[in-house]
């Protein structure tokens, strides 16, 4: 289940990322975790004027280095106070030392922020994110304009939200989600999105309810996890996958959402109705954070 001992935390200076530090913060409070803050310098290339020589990358200047050495030192420090932080500095593609450095570092949550502007919110969520949701078989907890959080010290977790899918193995996705709120003694609210009510002949949403609560209470029953009445709902609603989701999440005033991505390219391909293949849009839409297993 859930075990977030070591936290990376990529930093490009910005507001979004002051405001995923308090959830690191909170995380790293539960668990005792490492956090570690990582800024990647991207490579400077020059393309020479004759010839067909490809375009070079040049040695980052030392100053460069020590500037943002400097800066990362500085970010987050009354934030992160008390807790155990490292602080690296790398040059290179940042999506790709991301990955490598999550990867080398074995850590279990990557936490990062993922842009949104406008009217193209629904269509992008940062190519950086998008290539560590990919290549990544940790956790990635990440959301769009967090920094609306900088003002909030005591952010956590008070109700969590969660998708699961009865057609594949989501039993993972459930049990972290419980855990989590349970140790932060959150209201958890269970969701199972089924298409429109008719199509592709999947049943009904009043047909499933009982096989989603007999579901969630095998399952927590079977790893001694418990709600007192009224701390937990389980929910099945038809629609579209993202916009239930995130709806729901909203509706009963989530704080996260926990959701499954499958990493097997294989299962992703035939599952084209599933969360895996929803979990750019689920992101893009998301009121708040989003924690992908």
């Amino acid at each position: 289940m859930v075990k977030f001992s070591r936290i990376l935390l990529p930093i490009d200076f910005s507001e979004r990322c002051l405001g995923m530090t308090l959830y690191a913060k909170a995380l790293a409070e539960k668990y005792g975790s490492e956090i570690t803050l990582l800024h990647v310098i991207n490579p400077v290339f020059i393309t020479p004027e004759i010839g067909m020589a490809p375009p070079a990358a040049i040695a980052v200047p030392q100053w460069l280095i020590a500037e943002k050495t400097k800066l990362l030192e500085e970010f987050a420090a009354r934030e992160l106070a008390g807790l155990p932080v490292r602080r690296l500095v790398y040059e290179g593609i940042p999506e790709m030392q991301i990955v490598e450095i999550a990867k080398a570092e074995e850590a279990n949550l990557v936490i990062m922020p993922t842009h949104g502007y406008g009217i193209f919110r629904r269509f992008l969520i940062g190519s950086v994110t998008a290539k560590v949701l990919d290549d990544l078989p940790a956790a990635v907890l990440t959301g769009v304009h967090m920094e609306k959080h900088i003002h909030d010290a005591k952010e956590e977790f008070p109700t969590i939200a969660c998708a699961i899918d009865m057609k594949t193995i989501s039993a993972q996705t459930l049990l972290s989600a419980a855990q989590l709120a349970t140790d932060f003694g959150a209201k958890l609210g269970v969701l199972h999105v089924t298409p429109a009510t008719g199509q592709d002949g999947t049943a009904n949403s009043a047909d499933l309810q009982p096989q989603l609560e007999e579901l969630v209470s095998s399952e927590l029953a079977k790893n001694n996890l418990s709600f007192a009445a009224g701390r937990i709902v389980s929910c099945v609603q038809s629609g579209d996958v993202a916009q239930t989701i995130c709806g729901f999440a909203e509706r009963i005033g989530a704080k996260l959402l926990v959701i499954g991505r499958d990493h097997d390219e294989e299962v992703a391909s035939k599952a084209s109705g599933r969360l895996r293949t929803q979990s750019y849009s689920i992101i893009r839409q998301s009121h708040c954070p989003v924690l992908s297993l």
